[in-house]
């Protein structure tokens, strides 16, 4: 699973750009695989700014992923698991534990 969904993540740096807009457009038009959808919920996704930001997270997803994916496979369990016994929840965890360690790769 984890081989499938790498594969996902990177199919946007697979797909010429002009493959990916016709692709989005196809996808996001009212009567399209996914547009009839937000037609339904009364949006409209093709050629309007949701689907500029639906273009853009796309293309873009795949540099974050890949910039925080390797910190997050470094990040030493023992201080999530230090954290829990102190009282932690997960939020403060994640907030004051995980969160500091993922912001340079994030900016």
């Amino acid at each position: 699973p984890k081989r499938v969904i790498d594969g996902l993540i990177d199919l946007p740096f697979a797909l010429p750009t002009a493959v990916a807009g016709i692709t989005l457009t196809t996808l996001y038009a009212p009567h399209g695989w996914l547009g009839k959808y937000f037609t339904f919920l009364g949006l409209k996704a093709a050629f309007t700014p949701l689907g500029v930001v639906i273009a853009l997270t796309f293309i873009g997803l795949p540099f974050v992923v890949r910039m925080v994916q390797p910190v997050l496979e470094t990040l030493d369990q023992e201080r999530e698991e230090a954290a829990a016994s102190l009282g932690a929840d997960r939020l403060q965890t994640f907030t004051k534990v995980i969160f500091p360690e993922l912001l340079p790769a994030l900016l």
